[in-house]
């Protein structure tokens, strides 16, 4: 059989896009590592969503993009045409289209079940919350009464509208100021739509190895970004306390993480954060930082449309 099955545009936006988005990822995390949070966070959704950008890219014949990449082609143009050149004997060639229109499926399959799952844990979470019957105070709405989320809960749920949930008695207690304050930047940058679909995009490329590292680098980024944006309001050390104070959150927070920006993620690397609040900021400049996110731009947009 020739190797040139190797090209289809199938296995091209099956296998090599997401293997390449998500090598590209591990390749940049140590000199990425040295960034600023929310730099890092860019960096690592744009890469995690980059397979799935790639099989939006439309398929244009007589456009001179398309001839100068003759290679490129959405994954429908491909489930189209099927396979006609596969060399060899009768028997390989007919597995071998088995085998194309399985590579052909099974990724667009797997974004369907992948984002029909998210959208199920969206609804579940917006359940949970409406069950907990929050009461709006300004933007945050709070959980009264004296079960264990009335306690602990600090979450910000919703894609397009982020909510910030507390319990009561966070709410009330002296670390709320810091709290509060990190869950409004998961608010202001809709950290929960972000991690949404990073999390859809990366678990449809179930086979792809090394994915899970880039969601644990996108949850824990989004976290470092709130509690910079605490520590500049209130300080490292009153978020320091508060994130102590709330260690024992994680089986409520837990309910609603999965779709959801919480104070203590439990999904996250506390050693990290509490690294990050130990040692001095990172900031860049906006003449610095600008150049990173365009960089980033760049690069998604390159493998999107080259693979």
């Amino acid at each position: 059989m020739s190797v040139s099955w190797l090209g289809y545009p199938q296995v091209l936006l099956a296998w090599w896009c997401p293997l390449v988005a998500v090598g590209l990822w591990h390749a940049l995390r140590r000199p990425s590592a040295r960034l600023p949070a929310r730099e890092r966070f860019v960096l690592a959704v744009g890469l995690a969503v980059t397979p799935l950008l790639a099989t939006a890219v439309p398929y244009v014949p007589h456009s001179p993009l398309r001839d100068a990449l003759p290679w490129r082609a959405p994954m429908a143009w491909g489930i189209s045409n099927g396979v006609t050149d596969i060399d060899g004997r009768h028997v390989l060639q007919a597995l071998g289209a088995q085998l194309m229109l399985a590579v052909s499926v099974v990724p667009l399959a797997s974004i369907a079940v992948s984002f029909a799952a998210g959208a199920i844990q969206v609804a579940r979470t917006g359940r949970t919350v409406a069950l907990l019957a929050p009461r709006r105070c300004g933007d945050v709405w709070i959980v009264r009464g004296e079960g264990r989320a009335e306690r602990s809960l600090a979450s910000t749920v919703g894609l397009v509208r982020p909510r910030i949930v507390l319990g009561s008695a966070v709410a009330e207690s002296s670390d709320a100021s810091a709290i509060i304050a990190h869950e409004r930047a998961h608010a202001r940058a809709r950290h929960p739509l972000w991690i949404f679909l990073a999390t859809c995009a990366l678990r449809s490329w179930w086979w792809i190895p090394g994915r899970k590292a880039v969601l644990a680098e996108v949850r824990l980024t989004a976290e470092l970004w709130a509690d910079q944006n605490a520590r500049e309001s209130d300080g490292a050390a009153a978020v320091a306390k508060a994130l102590c104070a709330q260690l024992d959150a994680a089986d409520v927070v837990g309910a609603v993480s999965a779709v959801s920006a919480g104070f203590l993620d439990p999904g996250t690397e506390l050693a990290h954060r509490a690294r990050a609040l130990a040692a001095p900021p990172r900031v860049m400049p906006a003449w610095q930082a600008w150049p990173v996110r365009i960089a980033t731009g760049v690069l998604v947009s390159a493998v999107s449309i080259l693979l």
